[in-house]
């Protein structure tokens, strides 16, 4: 949900400090050449990417908002702009590959079809490899004029010094509560589930709104009564990671580390625990792992885990 998509996109009513600030370069001529949205997935960063560049590209901008109306919007709309480009893997957890930057390379280097800026969106940054990032440097040391590069990281610490010291760095936080929940709120139409699936996404709403349209949260919550059921010894750690096992193991590693988190500030016991934060150390390695593409086993990285696990509480 945090992803680019054809139509006209506005930023989100927590980006409104930042959107405002960059209207102000535009209107003064300082827009820099390289821009990197960073912050946690799920909370907009490609969304306010998209509202930018569509905002740039308008040929009739009114209101500091792309104008939806004239000949480049329509092509926005339609999903087609001859001067914006969006490069991403062409499978999620892949890399993008040094032929596909060297091709966004050349793109930027020629005349903008529209008399205009020349934008494009690389997202996430981090999934470049190592060729692709070298690739991309020529066009952030010579920069044409009148375009934008942006890059949009989830990661941003694994994406190379030279590249990030290239951008202007812009830093999105996770909204305020409020302000998450009154957007959730109005946007998937419900009531019952926005604090549950706010709760679940660690507060991020554009994740919180996924996982309330497709059903995500009846898995999470049979997730968690698994691992409870192992932590009260009541569930074999065996029986569990088959159970755990049919799940996105990035995203069930989030809701662990997520139900950890809440379990240390709300239950004094699992608090003074030491064993949690050393157990807590291992889901954020296995989830890093997990998210850069390793190839793992899944049954046998649950049953470790989940073994583990138990031992945090039997333990002490």
């Amino acid at each position: 949900m945090d992803g680019v998509n054809s139509g006209l996109a506005l930023p989100l009513p927590w980006h409104e400090a930042v959107w405002a600030d960059l209207n102000k370069a535009i209107d003064q001529g300082r827009m820099p050449h390289a821009i990197m949205i960073s912050g946690p997935s799920g909370i907009g960063k490609q969304r306010l990417a998209t509202a930018l560049a569509q905002r740039l590209l308008c040929s009739a901008e009114m209101n500091n908002y792309a104008c939806g109306a004239c000949k480049s919007c329509q092509l926005l709309s339609a999903g087609f702009h001859p001067d914006l480009s969006v490069l991403e893997p062409a499978e999620e957890g892949k890399d993008i590959l040094i032929g596909d930057v060297r091709k966004l390379c050349s793109t930027l280097d020629k005349t903008a079809q529209q008399g205009g800026w020349k934008v494009a969106i690389i997202t996430p940054g981090e999934a470049m490899n190592i060729s692709a990032s070298n690739a991309l440097l020529k066009s952030l040391e010579e920069p044409q004029g009148k375009t934008l590069l942006v890059l949009v990281s989830h990661r941003p610490s694994l994406l190379s010094a030279t590249i990030r010291s290239r951008c202007q760095k812009m830093s999105l936080l996770t909204p305020v509560l409020d302000a998450a929940r009154q957007w959730l709120g109005e946007v998937s139409g419900q009531d019952s589930n926005v604090d549950k699936a706010l709760e679940v996404a660690a507060g991020r709403p554009l994740l919180a709104l996924q996982y309330i349209q497709s059903g995500t949260l009846q898995d999470q919550q049979s997730f968690q009564g698994v691992i409870e059921a192992v932590r009260r010894s009541e569930l074999s750690f065996v029986d569990a990671a088959q159970q755990c096992s049919k799940l996105n193991p990035a995203i069930a590693l989030e809701w662990f580390m997520t139900y950890l988190h809440l379990a240390v500030t709300q239950d004094a016991a699992v608090q003074s625990n030491q064993n949690v934060y050393l157990f807590l150390d291992r889901l954020n390695h296995m989830h890093q792992m997990i998210v850069s593409g390793s190839t793992v086993n899944q049954q046998l990285l649950w049953e470790e885990l989940l073994m583990s696990w138990g031992q945090v509480f039997s333990k002490r």
